[in-house]
């Protein structure tokens, strides 16, 4: 294995594709993961653009699934087929013993805090991955996060008979769409707030879920919510967010903000066959065409893209078709290079 790998890198308000050090392994319970697929998501294109505080150098991303070379845990060995749960929590103060990791003070991000997943290798402690079922594709599995992400909505402690509908035109909100039906949830719509504008009538929901999220689109969550309703924030919206009070009041709401669900759920989800998120994916592209892939991103949210640093087809190619994309990750074993390094 050599001394360096390459990565998408944050220095300053200036973002490369760049030869840095390969990370070691430094602390018990540490494990080295060489990436096989990693998610560009709207998060990335924040930090990337400055809109969140991060440190002046970084690796960004966060979404990603691969193979373990290196390991200082006892439960992982090289070879291992994993992913992540980027959120990692101290998993002993107050909130965390109560199971509210998200609220955890010491809290880190990876590709926010700490270096990310645009890259070959990346060092993540032990108690953030989880195995893959032998079945899961490494796509699924890079997916995992989203999914997860989607789950909350269910802490809102919404009903199937009640009537919701989901605002966004992204996505996460088709994902989202997706999960609920297969939960059981028949009667949500899904909602283009500039495509479909003018045509939700006023108070005709139980509950509102917004994916991306201002002050104008906040004002028509409460339009269309019914009185007593529950409105369900879920984006990580960067910029501060207004209402009238005098509007708002009228309808007396239930306003319920939302982060994750559980990351075991989303694993039992996608190891079941059952979610189907190949048509949610852009392609796959090397980590060398970043520029063009995070332009593509920022001017649309419809499909994610993927980086494969080691797959040399996305290596030759500015990316993989959807279509072909879809069957050449399905495999299990397609994408799984030398433990050595390329």
């Amino acid at each position: 294995m050599t001394d360096k790998m390459n990565a998408i890198i944050k220095e300053g308000s200036t973002l490369s594709a760049k030869s840095v050090a390969v990370p070691h392994l430094r602390n018990v319970g540490d494990v080295l993961v060489q990436v096989i697929l990693a998610g560009l998501c709207r998060t990335d294109l924040y930090a990337a653009e400055g809109k969140l505080k991060t440190p002046d150098s970084l690796i960004l991303g966060h979404e990603f699934s691969g193979i373990v070379t290196q390991s200082y845990a006892s439960d992982f060995y090289p070879g291992d087929r994993v992913c992540v749960n980027p959120l990692l929590s101290c998993g002993f103060c107050n909130h965390c013993q109560r199971g509210c990791h998200g609220a955890c003070l010491e809290a880190e991000f990876i590709g926010i805090d700490r270096d990310g997943c645009f890259a070959d290798y990346i060092v993540v402690p032990a108690t953030s991955l989880y195995k893959l079922p032998d079945h899961m594709p490494f796509l699924d599995a890079a997916y995992a996060e989203p999914v997860a992400a989607s789950l909350a909505v269910f802490k809102a402690s919404i009903s199937k008979n009640e009537k919701g509908v989901i605002f966004g035109a992204n996505r996460f909100s088709q994902l989202m769409h997706r999960i609920m039906k297969l939960s059981g949830f028949d009667n949500v719509d899904l909602y283009d707030p500039v495509k479909d504008k003018g045509q939700l009538d006023d108070s005709s929901y139980d509950y509102v879920i917004e994916t991306a999220i201002n002050t104008e689109l906040f004002s028509e969550l409460v339009a269309k919510v019914r009185p007593g309703g529950k409105i369900i924030l879920k984006s990580r919206q960067y910029e501060p967010l207004s209402f009238r009070m005098n509007e708002i009041i009228k309808k007396e709401p239930v306003l319920h903000v939302v982060n994750y669900g559980s990351f075991d759920d989303a694993m039992t989800l996608l190891a079941s066959g059952k979610l189907d998120i190949t048509n949610l994916v852009d392609g796959v592209y090397s980590l060398e065409n970043y520029a063009t892939v995070f332009a593509n991103s920022k001017a649309s949210e419809s499909l994610k893209p993927f980086f494969a640093p080691f797959d040399q087809l996305a290596s030759s190619n500015s990316a993989v078709g959807s279509k072909q994309c879809a069957e050449y990750l399905q495999s299990t074993s397609h994408y799984q290079p030398s433990l050595s390094t390329r």
